[in-house]
């Protein structure tokens, strides 16, 4: 148990450094400062910055709660949407997979299956039960979502 704690501690404080400097901005210096352990005990729990990136991914996905879209309107949707999906975290996530993706094709997988892949397919089940066409529905939201991430607005 104090393994994971430390291991946990350790990709949770190289989260948010990943989010602000990149893959390639964030050292392994940087990391051992945040989390306040040495850079031989970051090297215990992961052999490199891809596990130590791909481990800090899982443990948000693990914390974050799947989406459930129970509104019955559009205009809410947006907003629940907003809540759980479009999240400066989640954002940050997105542009760091989509620009380091190729350093780090593991987690980009692992962001696409294990956060991506479920709203969207929640989008399309809540679009059929509601008697939408989940198509134009899942290319708004895409389209929102793409604003997001190059100018900041919903």
């Amino acid at each position: 148990m104090a393994q994971n704690s430390k291991k946990d501690q350790i990709a949770r404080a190289a989260l948010p450094l990943f989010l602000e400097f990149g893959f390639k901005g964030s050292s392994v210096d940087m990391v051992v400062k945040r989390a306040g352990v040495s850079k031989p005990t970051v090297y215990n729990h992961f052999p490199d910055k891809t596990a130590l990136l791909s481990y800090a991914l899982d443990l948000w996905l693990r914390d974050g709660p799947a989406p459930q879209l129970r509104v019955s309107s559009l205009s809410v949707l947006a907003q629940q949407l907003e809540q759980q999906c479009f999240t400066p975290t989640a954002l940050g996530l997105y542009r760091l997979v989509i620009g380091e993706g190729r350093r780090c094709p593991g987690a980009q997988e692992r962001f696409q299956s294990g956060f991506d892949r479920p709203w969207r397919n929640e989008l399309k089940r809540w679009a059929v039960e509601q008697g939408f066409d989940p198509q134009p529905i899942e290319a708004h939201f895409s389209h929102l979502l793409l604003r997001q991430l190059f100018d900041g607005t919903l």
